[in-house]
């Protein structure tokens, strides 16, 4: 289908509320996957018969990817939250009350780790629901299937769980740093247990996991943060790969005093910064094994995860998400983790490909960021072109700097990122691209609302299809998409 009859007959259906007729009139649309990031709060909060109904009519989702735990989640203000009809008030997810663990847990499971979740008592709210066998029947009746998602709990919502502190990372000054250490037994023995309790105890078909965290060196290099982890577990896993601790650290403790100094405004070094940065690299080769290493240490936890998970039903399906600095910017991570390796224990693997917002994120978290410690010595103009060039991004769509936080990167992005991905696992996976609709910017005083362009992304997703997608999975959250996004979204999938 060309570009033009696309938009003619995404237009020609509108913006209207569409029938679940008219969706069933189309078999194309039930054996795609069109998934639906979403989490238990709002299904409840809008209650699940509407919910489901909503999805169903106005965007063609056919699959629920519904969080089991909340950890990871902050506070909404109201001005970024969607209205769907239902007139919700915003919620505080930092209030006593509030439920971050929405499935029942079982004391059986958890007997080889410290850590514990959240204890749901009637004092909190939604106490007495429960997520996935409130789905399943009135999913069954719609034609729906419905996942479990995951995702990794970072350092700040410690508090949030049980004991979760003790597993946290070590820095290079021997401090707590941020998020949990993936070489930490305690740690992988909760994740496999929760996994363990969520797939023997709930009725679900499928499961999503995800980690939102990249590697030290990347951490030091890109953003100036101090690096982590030096944990004992750590130690131990690198010295039995022949990995130095001590000649690590001090190259990590060099390359940090470095970006510091840049930070500061302090003399450049007279070789230059990226040739002092190579320099730490053949001095202190560690550094790189270690980086290495810690991204085997994540990988190790996710294909035990789908281990379990495949173990207990094996026609569950389980995959993993890639978040959008993995997917769309770490060059470390990239280099380290290539998708085919992922794909070996998945099947499949959701690459977060957020056309719109990674306009800003681009500008502010990455060239920004970036420019002023490793690419301090290149101007933001050259900062991005240099990015464009690495990560191939197509010339005819290549925003200058002054447009980057409004334009994004546009549908072509999509289509490339998802055939990279498919290229890579070369049918051992499937590929289920992640479209983000009205993901918010993060500005001064919280969040604005950032509203999709309907037709930019009826482009996305089909360029996601032309590129050789499984699937599509709606995302950031349901609870920011507008209905009008919502009915755009669901056009998209019925003009395929």
């Amino acid at each position: 289908m060309h570009r033009r009859q696309f938009i003619k007959l995404a237009a020609s259906a509108g913006l209207a509320l569409p029938t679940s007729t008219a969706l069933a009139a189309n078999p194309d649309v039930k054996r795609r996957f069109v998934g639906m990031q979403i989490s238990p709060f709002t299904i409840f909060d809008e209650g699940v018969e509407r919910c489901l109904d909503l999805l169903r009519d106005a965007a063609g989702i056919n699959t629920l990817v519904c969080f089991s735990h909340t950890y990871l989640l902050g506070s909404k203000p109201k001005n970024v939250l969607a209205d769907h009809g239902f007139n919700l008030q915003p919620r505080n997810f930092f209030k006593d009350n509030q439920r971050f663990c929405w499935v029942r847990t079982h004391d059986k499971y958890y007997k080889n780790t410290v850590v514990r979740h959240q204890p749901v008592t009637r004092n909190t709210e939604y106490h007495d629901r429960d997520i996935f066998s409130e789905l399943a029947e009135p999913a069954r009746k719609r034609g729906m299937k419905v996942y479990a998602r995951m995702l990794e709990a970072g350092g700040r919502r410690a508090h949030r769980i049980p004991n979760y502190d003790k597993v946290l990372t070590v820095d290079i000054d021997g401090k707590p740093g941020r998020g949990p250490c993936w070489n930490h037994p305690h740690y992988r023995e909760w994740l496999y247990a929760t996994v363990r309790d969520l797939v023997e105890n709930n009725s679900i078909d499928g499961f999503q996991w995800g980690a939102e965290r990249t590697g030290p060196l990347s951490y030091v290099l890109f953003r100036g943060l101090i690096p982590t982890c030096f944990c004992q577990y750590c130690k131990d896993r690198n010295k039995q790969h022949g990995i130095n601790a001590d000649r690590a650290k001090q190259g990590f403790r060099d390359l940090y005093q470095l970006v510091k100094g840049l930070e500061q405004n302090k003399p450049k070094p007279a070789d230059g910064v990226f040739t002092m940065v190579l320099r730490i690299f053949q001095r202190f080769p560690e550094v790189l094994s270690w980086d290495y290493q810690w991204f085997q240490a994540d990988e190790e936890i996710g294909s035990e995860i789908h281990r379990i998970v495949k173990s207990i039903q094996p026609n569950i399906e389980s995959g993993r998400h890639i978040d959008h600095q993995r997917s769309s910017w770490d060059v470390f991570y990239r280099a380290a983790m290539p998708y085919d390796q992922i794909a070996q224990n998945a099947d499949f693997i959701k690459p977060i490909l957020y056309h719109e917002t990674l306009g800003p994120r681009l500008r502010w978290w990455v060239i920004a960021e970036m420019q002023k410690r490793v690419l301090n010595e290149l101007s933001l103009k050259q900062s991005l072109e240099l990015y464009y060039a690495l990560f191939h991004q197509d010339r005819k769509e290549r925003p200058p700097l002054d447009r980057l936080d409004k334009a994004g990167l546009g549908p072509e992005y999509v289509f490339r990122e998802t055939k990279r991905c498919k290229d890579a696992v070369r049918g051992s996976a499937k590929v289920y691209a992640g479209i983000g609709i009205d993901v918010p910017w993060y500005v001064p005083n919280g969040m604005e609302r950032r509203p999709s362009n309907p037709e930019t992304m009826q482009r996305a997703v089909k360029r996601a299809f032309d590129a050789g997608a499984d699937g599509v999975l709606a995302s950031r959250e349901y609870i920011e998409m507008s209905l009008q996004s919502l009915k755009a979204f669901g056009s998209a999938i019925r003009a395929l």
